[in-house]
């Protein structure tokens, strides 16, 4: 490793902005050393008026030439400016010592390296000079430790005021580096890398995150790279995934992946009451309901409150038939005295679709509803009428989607939002995680206030659960488009 150092000599007599602005950001191997060093303020003040007597002087007389003049008016400007702000406005003097060591693994590159910051510096009006003979105090120098050197310190110091030093300051873009953070990329404007832990409450007010990018701009890739390092972290995470996108990702971390769709062997039940889906283990029935009010929207279309209340009604039939009511209890088997709790029922005492159908068959007026729920049952999408076939205990839950078509998305992606939010509710102390990929098929103008209003909740409320939601989409646009855009507010807290 190679090294060069180059001494601060000189700078303009006015500064406008931060005078290392230009070499920052240069991303070059590069260290910076400051010294500052206070000056005793009376005896500052004593010499500057002695000085100032001595110009004085100099300026009546009047055998010296016009430049001579004109230079002994600015040292005597200066120096009575320099004396009112420590007088009026209790400013202190300093000295300053600026030096920079570049490093460099090849000769030639430190060349040109040295070349450039000279460059840059210059066009900046700071004068330099290359530490040819004192290469060895530099380097010193610009290590942390606190020594400046009396064979270079001559040579670089130079005096400000306190106001002043703010243009000296080294840092001008922050840089963001969280302890238990993941990487999350670079700072654009110094190359810094970027550790965020979301997670962190003491810090962010909420882990939600919104990504957003064109086809083909790395949206897909950054979210797999938060995946696996989450994953490394111990992260409980769930992704919808309508495009097929995170597959192989999902086998590598020996993830599961709930496809659904025509050829799919794996089928959640939307019927299911899952023990974990209310917190407080109080009011299952009540909580289900409202939930599937909003998936048979999506199915029926815009219903009335007349509707809405005649299917909440077949609903409530259609769960008491097989002996679940707004009683909780009714929702634990308790055949077995032996057990110390009674066992949640399982997925297979639970009903489905087909029995949700039958209910409305037998009403005149959910006639029409039947019908419309006939593909679901007995046509084209009879894979959602099964029991749950596949364990959901998998740290990491991908949801295939891509199966069902764009006519058909939205039903497979609520039904799958709202299993992984029961999955989060289930512990409050274990950090999760959820993916909702082409968000705006949930909340874009394809989807209903029902549906949208359900994912806000998720990226309302996920905080208190220890989790943090992450909405992916191609254009800000999408959030924007259903209902003027009022569900986009919780997205850009």
């Amino acid at each position: 490793m190679y090294y060069a150092g180059l001494i601060i000599t000189d700078y303009n007599r006015e500064y406008k902005e931060i005078i290392l602005k230009n070499i920052i950001t240069t991303n070059l191997n590069m260290n910076i050393s400051m010294f500052y060093e206070k000056k005793d303020k009376y005896k500052t003040i004593r010499d500057l008026t002695y000085h100032i007597s001595n110009v004085s002087v100099d300026l009546k007389n009047k055998n010296e030439n016009k430049q001579d003049i004109d230079i002994a008016a600015f040292t005597y400007n200066d120096a009575k400016y320099i004396r009112r702000e420590m007088q009026v406005n209790n400013e202190d003097l300093y000295f300053i010592y600026l030096y920079l060591c570049l490093y460099s693994e090849d000769t030639k590159e430190l060349e040109f390296n040295l070349d450039k910051i000279e460059g840059l510096l210059q066009s900046n009006g700071i004068q330099t000079r290359r530490a040819n003979f004192r290469q060895e105090q530099l380097f010193l120098t610009c290590t942390p430790m606190m020594k400046n050197d009396l064979e270079i310190k001559n040579a670089s110091k130079r005096n400000i005021l306190t106001s002043s030093l703010v243009s000296t300051y080294p840092f001008i873009s922050s840089s963001i580096f969280d302890e238990n953070g993941i990487l999350f990329g670079n700072n654009i404007y110094n190359n810094s890398l970027i550790f965020i832990d979301k997670y962190d409450r003491n810090k962010y007010k909420n882990g939600n995150m919104c990504v957003f990018g064109e086809s083909g701009a790395g949206k897909s890739f950054s979210t797999k790279l938060q995946i696996l390092r989450y994953r490394l972290l111990g992260v409980d995470q769930y992704v919808i995934d309508p495009e097929r996108e995170y597959e192989k990702i999902c086998k590598k971390l020996n993830g599961t992946i709930l496809k659904i769709g025509p050829s799919s062997e794996t089928y959640i039940n939307v019927l299911d009451i899952r023990e974990e889906s209310i917190e407080e283990n109080k009011g299952y029935l009540s909580n289900k309901i409202q939930k599937l009010i909003g998936f048979f929207k999506l199915i029926f279309g815009d219903i009335d409150e007349e509707e809405k209340a005649i299917i909440e009604e077949k609903l409530i039939l259609t769960y008491k038939e097989k002996g679940i009511t707004f009683d909780d209890d009714t929702l634990y088997n308790k055949s077995d005295k032996f057990r110390l709790k009674p066992e949640f029922k399982n997925t297979s005492q639970m009903p489905i679709l087909e029995d949700f159908y039958n209910v409305l068959g037998r009403d005149e007026r959910t006639k029409i509803f039947q019908i419309k729920l006939t593909p679901f049952v007995k046509g084209s999408l009879k894979f959602f009428n099964n029991y749950t076939n596949i364990e959901l205990d998998n740290p990491l839950i991908i949801a295939d989607v891509y199966e069902l078509g764009e006519e058909n998305l939205k039903y497979g992606m609520y039904i799958f939002t709202e299993l992984f939010w029961d999955k989060i509710k289930k512990d409050r102390n274990k950090k999760k995680a959820i993916y909702l990929d082409e968000i705006w098929r949930l909340i874009g103008v394809t989807s209903n206030k029902e549906v949208a209003s359900f994912i806000y909740k998720i990226f309302k409320t996920i905080r208190k659960y220890g989790g943090s939601a992450s909405a992916i989409t191609q254009d800000i646009s999408d959030l924007f488009s259903l209902e003027d855009g009022i569900y986009r507010k919780e997205y850009f807290k």
